[in-house]
């Protein structure tokens, strides 16, 4: 699976890539040749609008991608061009990147994250992501 790092121009597509299952870094108020540096020294693909990063990333050897898109949507549909999964899968906290436990739970899926403790459920919440998710597979683009 890749690993990703997103810059502080994607977070929200950070923690979406997170509920799809994907290891995403977000180093909060890094520079960009710290992102460059961190992206390279963890073999991550550095995700990104900056045109210049991606630039910049590419004359280091590094692995980029350039989103395109401002949308939210738009730019899931740019990661699953890219060969990311649109199905929601909980294993990585969308808070701190650690992985998720299952709970045993009587009613509803429920996972624990192993770093901050934070509880992700199944509600409302998740039918409305995969309401969202189904909207982007299913469109022609």
């Amino acid at each position: 699976m890749e690993r990703f790092l997103v810059d502080q121009m994607l977070l929200r597509l950070g923690r979406w890539l997170r509920l799809l299952g994907m290891d995403v870094a977000n180093p909060e108020n890094a520079s960009d040749s710290e992102l460059l540096r961190k992206s390279i020294k963890e073999k991550r693909v550095l995700v990104t609008r900056d045109k210049r990063l991606v630039d910049a990333c590419r004359s280091l050897q590094g692995e980029c991608i350039l989103i395109r898109a401002s949308r939210l949507e738009e730019q899931l549909r740019e990661m699953a061009q890219r060969g990311v999964p649109l199905a929601l899968n909980p294993q990585r906290c969308t808070l701190c990147n650690s992985a998720l436990q299952k709970v045993d739970s009587a009613k509803k899926a429920t996972w624990r994250c192993e770093g901050c403790k934070k509880i992700y459920w199944e509600g409302s919440h998740w039918i409305n992501m995969e309401k969202m998710l189904e909207k982007i597979r299913s469109s022609k683009n």
